[in-house]
């Protein structure tokens, strides 16, 4: 009998960001090894897996996380839920601290059920960045109950070695393991001519596309591209596109935008991502920005913030560019320099896809979770 996988996470499709995306991945490359079952919010009563157990939790209409709604926080029904699906698993697998997360973190440790949580971001960067008009004292204290509940985790995942150390700084003393996250590369590939998917979009033929994958929020900084873009609009002729969804304060920055398309939401990423020419991260905070990943392994030349993980697998004048957060100035002298030099957007598109080819196997990473969860299992069998 396969032992039960209790993936948990606090937000779900339509709504499709890293996070989803990674849990897709692990859902179709875990299931022969394990039972698994989700625990989201019901964002959609659709269910995406048709063959995965997925307990639904009833949502807040006032409560929202960066865009995505959240859970009813005080609901009797969500906490007999949660505890219910906890109660049944063998191993938990979280995905990240929003309500959900911290609940079932809770009863796993409760109910002593191991729990292993993959960090997507660094819980306090986000909340600092998004709510920066708090004191610090109250992002001390939100950093505190976040280490708190990381501590109450059997292990951690997290996706490069530096952010360990990061985490161990903040007082973190739960086991941790580096599992990077991966890139489906036939997926996410090249294109020789865009025209055909530009067509299929409705986007021009005849400009350069500088686009971003990505909520549109505070965090991912995207009103500093919107600026950057302006300042070249005398200067070439080209088109910005923003694919992702988010608060609309921020979403309506775009929507006043000249020459500029939102999409919302989107079920191809793949295809908008070949539609461009240069692709751009901005983003305040990030661990592994898997959305960048996905634009390299495309062949796109990115250009990026020097945060998280991207710091190191980027090589400036290599396989991207970097820019200093918070500079439209500088962001639009970067991407000016590559719609110029068509052979310089060729080498960094070229080498950013061998980087993610190269070092970015969905497979050996998923394979090193499977390992984890299923020593927790038998360690906690053996107790």
């Amino acid at each position: 009998m396969k032992p039960t996988v209790l993936l948990v996470a606090d937000r779900y499709y339509p709504q499709v960001d890293g996070v989803l995306l990674f849990m897709e991945q692990f859902l179709k490359q875990a299931q022969d090894q394990f039972t698994l079952k989700l625990l989201v919010p019901k964002i959609s009563t659709k269910k995406r897996f048709l063959d995965v157990e997925t307990t639904f939790l009833e949502l807040s209409k006032k409560l929202k996380l960066s865009g995505y709604p959240g859970i009813k926080i005080l609901s009797l029904k969500n906490n007999r839920l949660i505890k219910k699906a906890v109660k049944a698993a063998d191993v938990l697998f979280v995905q990240e601290l929003g309500p959900t997360g911290v609940k079932a973190v809770h009863y796993a440790h409760k109910f002593k059920i191991p729990s292993v949580m993959y960090i997507h971001n660094t819980h306090w960067d986000f909340f600092a960045e998004y709510f920066s008009f708090l004191p610090k004292i109250i992002n001390k204290l939100v950093k505190r109950f976040f280490v708190h509940y990381f501590n109450r985790n059997s292990a951690l995942l997290v996706p490069y070695r530096n952010l360990e150390n990061e985490l161990k700084k903040a007082g973190v003393k739960a086991p941790i393991e580096v599992a990077r996250l991966g890139v489906d590369i036939h997926r996410f590939s090249p294109v020789k001519d865009k025209t055909a998917i530009r067509k299929k979009l409705g986007l021009p033929l005849d400009k350069k596309i500088i686009g971003y994958v990505g909520r549109i929020s505070r965090e991912k900084n995207v009103q500093i591209l919107i600026e950057a873009f302006k300042k070249l609009q005398t200067e070439e002729d080209v088109y910005l596109l923003l694919v992702g969804d988010g608060p609309q304060d921020q979403v309506q920055l775009g929507k006043k935008t000249k020459k500029c398309k939102m999409t919302g939401f989107v079920n191809n990423v793949e295809e908008y991502l070949q539609a461009m020419d240069i692709f751009v991260m901005p983003s305040l905070t990030e661990t592994t920005s898997l959305a960048t990943l996905e634009a390299m392994a495309t062949g796109l030349p990115v250009v990026v913030t020097k945060v998280g993980f991207m710091q190191y697998y980027i090589t400036k004048n290599y396989n991207g560019l970097f820019f200093p957060r918070n500079s439209a100035t500088m962001l639009a002298i970067k991407i000016e320099k590559l719609l110029r030099d068509q052979e310089l957007r060729g080498q960094l598109g070229e080498q950013a896809r061998k980087t993610v080819a190269y070092s970015f196997s969905w497979d050996r990473s998923i394979n090193k979770m499977k390992r984890l969860l299923k020593k927790y299992i038998h360690y906690n069998q053996n107790i």
